[in-house]
């Protein structure tokens, strides 16, 4: 098995080259056995030294190579008083993550005809007030522009249950733009809200159960939620925060999520964010057309471009397109990075808030991916 290595990583990789001779006389079944684990060993190694170094309590992690989970594993305690193992079946927060997920939802209404780009939000949600600054259309909620603002005060910790999305939309619906859409970019997990709105009166659905249908079962998602908190959810990690001295934690405040279930309310394990990826190169979610529409960057009104396409944020490395998106919950930092035209990706959970370079460690890994196997695994 060719064994990719894009990045020199060179301590990682001398301990692979001592066993390259034994390798090389072994049967060609044994030779790609020891590869593989060879592979699994040197990014055990490099992510479980990441999250000693940054101190996190847990961390679970998963690697895409074509259509395979080529890797996925978890490190350290999902749950430190209980003293239970970070694993790849664990349950994290997946926080703004939520909104690449809530982007297709639209964007297959989108492709049905059912909905329109430019259409304004009232046309969906009529009970959002219009603004004088201007018309709050779709594509600027996707992309960030509507000019409906983020968390104000400790909005970030609501623990007050919000049964309807109309009780959630009061947190921020009379409030004025921050300013024209389309003239900024302005963060806002309250414009993906609304968004909610739109597939639930669209599809005539919950939110919950459309994605279920459309999303989560054509991918494999078997292991991703709305989160509730009376629910038992097996695997679930506990989330926690930094304590007032270093190195130290605290368990996460409560929080209720149902006030952002479109932009940040969902929970998953890192391999169902790894089978959402794989879903969305082969087809299985949206047509090509529409992905390359979701992977453009946005522009102003002013025409400037923006590093936000259609939920989600994108980069250029040389001749690399790299589509990802991050995530910040209360006790809870994740991070998925995909490369679509090579079909790879890695995703990065972590159950502890404010932690820096998860997009470090997921370029790592994501380099450091094995090809895939013969057979699919997944």
């Amino acid at each position: 098995m060719h064994l990719r290595l894009l990045r020199p990583f060179a301590s990682l990789c001398l301990a692979g080259l001592a066993l390259s001779a034994v390798v090389s006389a072994q049967p060609a079944a044994a030779r790609l056995a020891v590869a593989v684990d060879r592979q699994a060993a040197v990014l055990a190694r490099l992510a479980d030294d990441w999250r000693v170094g940054v101190n996190v309590p847990g961390l679970s992690a998963a690697v895409v190579q074509g259509d395979q989970i080529v890797w996925a594993e978890g490190f350290g305690a999902a749950d430190v008083e209980q003293a239970a193992p970070a694993r790849p079946e664990s349950v994290f927060r997946l926080a703004s993550i939520s909104k690449p997920i809530t982007a297709v939802a639209v964007m297959q209404l989108v492709e049905r005809g059912l909905v329109s780009l430019d259409d304004p939000i009232q046309k969906y949600v009529p009970s959002f007030p219009r603004k004088i600054q201007g018309e709050v259309r779709i594509h600027h909620l996707l992309a960030h522009t509507s000019g409906i603002r983020h968390y104000r005060g400790n909005e970030f910790g609501l623990a007050a249950p919000f049964p309807t999305l109309e009780s959630a939309l009061g947190v921020f619906r009379n409030d004025p733009l921050e300013f024209a859409p389309g003239e900024r970019y302005l963060y806002s997990t309250f414009g993906y809200s609304l968004l909610q709105g739109v597939v639930e009166n669209v599809s005539g659905r919950s939110f919950e159960e459309y994605l279920r249908s459309a999303i989560f079962g054509p991918a494999g998602m078997t292991s991703t939620w709305l989160k509730h908190p009376q629910e038992i959810v097996r695997f679930r990690a506990r989330q926690y925060v930094h304590g007032a001295t270093p190195l130290s934690w605290l368990n996460a405040p409560y929080v209720d999520l149902s006030v952002k279930w479109a932009g940040g309310g969902l929970i998953a394990t890192a391999s169902d964010i790894a089978r959402f990826d794989i879903a969305l190169n082969y087809g299985k979610l949206l047509r090509p057309e529409t992905l390359e529409r979701m992977y453009t960057a946005g522009r102003l009104n002013n025409g400037a471009r923006m590093g936000y396409g259609l939920g989600w944020m994108l980069s250029q490395q040389g001749s690399r397109q790299l589509v990802a998106h991050s995530g910040g919950a209360m006790g809870g930092t994740t991070y998925v990075l995909r490369e679509p035209r090579a079909r790879t990706a890695s995703v990065v959970f972590v159950n502890l808030d404010n932690v820096p370079r998860l997009r470090e460690l997921a370029e790592q890994l994501m380099a450091l991916a094995p090809d895939p196997l013969p057979v699919s695994t997944r």
